[in-house]
């Protein structure tokens, strides 16, 4: 008589709309790939805290997707699934600003942005990135106070990933005509989401590695990617667009994931 395999706790919470759509359907695939039998509890409930994120598996999940090296887990034993899941795009950072500040912005074409000030919510791990690569930052309690800020004039731009500019931007943007969003820059770093497992989760990390390994080799995970982000990527031409790189400070120096650079992008010229 066969064992019933046990339910999997999956915390998609604290990210957008289109991030926990494309990352609970991946989670379910894979352990589907495993075992068909496999129950996915998914729970899309924000944390209210930057501690509360950090003592997730206290709370008894098995499972979460986030940016590899992200600084709240730093003190947190975990089981890093080192693959990343969805082709850098959270890396390639698409500017929003004022349509009148355009021209402003764009202007020093060396190094476009970096005299700007950026607004970024206090708590996201783009604060420290920015910071560590000499930005101007200007942290604000939440992203819709980033909106207004800019809009207002307070900020000169924000930026947001290429996987949820736009469902965000129709969000937060609609009450601000003012605002726009770049359409032929990007700011880049190399940001891979990963799976972390709970510590004690020793099969669990091994059967996900085995099979995320199987996924991709398939070429499933280009196709779930495809389908969730494949609008979004050929809508912002992302391709066509001048990349800003800027260093991630989380991930170590010689870290193969430290100089990776998203195949969304075109390869920039040495010469250039």
């Amino acid at each position: 008589m066969s064992t019933k395999p046990a339910p999997i706790r999956f915390w998609n919470g604290n990210k957008s709309a289109p991030r926990r759509c494309y990352e609970a359907e991946l989670t379910q695939q894979l352990l589907s790939w495993i075992d068909p039998g496999i129950v996915l509890e998914v729970d899309h409930n924000d944390r209210l805290t930057a501690q509360a994120e950090a003592d997730i598996f206290d709370e008894g999940f098995d499972l979460l997707i986030t940016v590899a090296g992200n600084p709240k887990f730093d003190g947190v034993e975990k089981r890093v699934i080192s693959s990343p899941i969805a082709f850098g795009i959270l890396g390639c950072r698409i500017p929003i600003y004022r349509r009148d500040q355009r021209a402003r912005i764009l202007a020093k074409s060396d190094t476009p942005f970096k005299a700007a000030s950026i607004a970024l919510p206090a708590d996201w791990a783009d604060v420290p990135i920015f910071q560590a690569n000499d930005y101007p930052v200007v942290t604000q309690a939440s992203l819709e106070a980033c909106f207004e800020q800019v809009a207002c004039g307070a900020v000169d731009y924000l930026c947001l990933g290429a996987n949820e500019v736009q469902a965000v931007f129709e969000d937060y943007g609609h009450p601000f005509p003012e605002l726009m969003i770049a359409t032929e820059q990007v700011l880049y770093y190399p940001m891979p989401l990963q799976f972390y497992c709970h510590p004690q989760a020793i099969a669990l990390q091994a059967q996900l590695t085995k099979t995320l390994n199987e996924y991709q080799r398939a070429g499933a995970l280009r196709t779930l990617f495809e389908q969730h982000f494949g609008p979004q990527v050929s809508a912002l031409a992302l391709a066509q667009r001048a990349v800003h790189r800027l260093h991630n400070p989380f991930l170590s120096d010689g870290s193969s994931l430290a100089e990776t650079l998203s195949p969304l992008l075109r390869t920039p010229d040495p010469a250039g």
